[in-house]
C-alpha cells in the first residue's frame, strides 16, 4: 500500500534499480506524510540497496522507534544488520521479531539461518520446522482463496494409498497437517466473501495487527 503518489513513484524507481532517484523520491514522500513508518522503512531499504550502512540503519532505527511493538520492523532491521555484518545485532532483532509476531515464517527462517551459522544446530532446526509449518498454513489459506475465486472447480478423486506403519514423527507431522486442514476448512466456512477472506489473510501477514 502506497501512502501517497510520490511514495509509489519511489517504489517504481527502486524496482527499476534507479536507486538515487528512488531515495530522492522516498525522502520527498516523507515530507508529504511526515514520520510515516512505512515510508521511513522504505527509505532504509533504498539505502540498503545503495549499500549505505549508516543511513540505512539510521532509518531502520527510526522505523523501529515509531512502531516498537511491530515485529516486522525488527525483522527488517535484522536483515540489514546481517547484510552489513552485524550478526549479533541481527540475531537480537530476529528474536524480538518472532516474539512479537510468532506467525512470521520468514523471520523464523532467517533466525534459523543465523543460529545455524553460529553453530546452534538444534535451535536452528526448531526455527526451520516452525517456518515450514507456518508456510504450509499460509499456502492452505491461499488455496482456499483460489477455491473461492474459481467457480465450478472440480476436485479429482484421490486414489487411496497402501497403509504403512508410521513412526511417531510421521504421526506428529500428520496431526499437525490435519490441524491446518481443519483450520482452513473452518475459515472457508466462515469467510464466504472473497474480499473478507483477503482482508483476513492480510491481517495475518501483518502480524495480526490492523494497519
Amino acid at each position: 500500500m502506497f501512502i501517497n503518489n510520490t511514495h509509489q513513484k519511489a517504489h517504481e524507481a527502486l524496482k527499476k534499480e534507479n536507486i538515487e532517484e528512488a531515495i530522492a523520491l522516498y525522502l520527498k514522500a516523507l515530507q508529504e506524510d511526515k514520520d510515516h513508518p512505512d515510508i521511513i522503512s522504505d527509505i532504509a531499504v533504498a539505502y540498503l540497496h545503495a549499500n549505505d550502512r549508516k543511513n540505512s540503519l539510521a532509518y531502520f532505527n527510526q522505523a523501529v522507534e515509531k512502531q516498537p511493538d511491530y515485529g516486522y520492523r525488527y525483522a527488517s532491521r535484522g536483515f540489514a544488520r546481517k547484510h552489513f555484518g552485524d550478526f549479533e545485532g541481527a540475531l537480537q532483532d530476529y528474536e524480538k521479531a518472532v516474539n512479537l509476531d510468532p506467525e512470521d515464517s520468514v523471520a523464523h527462517n532467517n533466525l534459523g539461518l543465523l543460529l545455524e551459522e553460529k553453530g546452534y544446530k538444534k535451535e536452528a532446526e526448531d526455527r526451520f520446522a516452525r517456518a515450514d509449518a507456518l508456510s504450509k498454513m499460509e499456502g492452505n489459506l491461499l488455496n482456499v482463496i483460489d477455491e473461492l475465486e474459481t467457480p465450478g472447480k472440480e476436485k479429482k478423486e484421490e486414489i487411496p494409498e497402501p497403509i504403512e506403519a508410521k513412526s511417531s514423527i510421521q504421526e506428529e507431522e500428520e496431526e499437525e497437517e490435519e490441524e491446518i486442514r481443519t483450520a482452513s476448512s473452518e475459515l472457508k466456512r466462515v469467510f464466504v466473501s472473497k474480499g473478507g477472506f483477503r482482508e483476513f489473510l492480510q491481517f495475518i501477514k501483518n502480524g495480526f495487527k490492523i494497519k
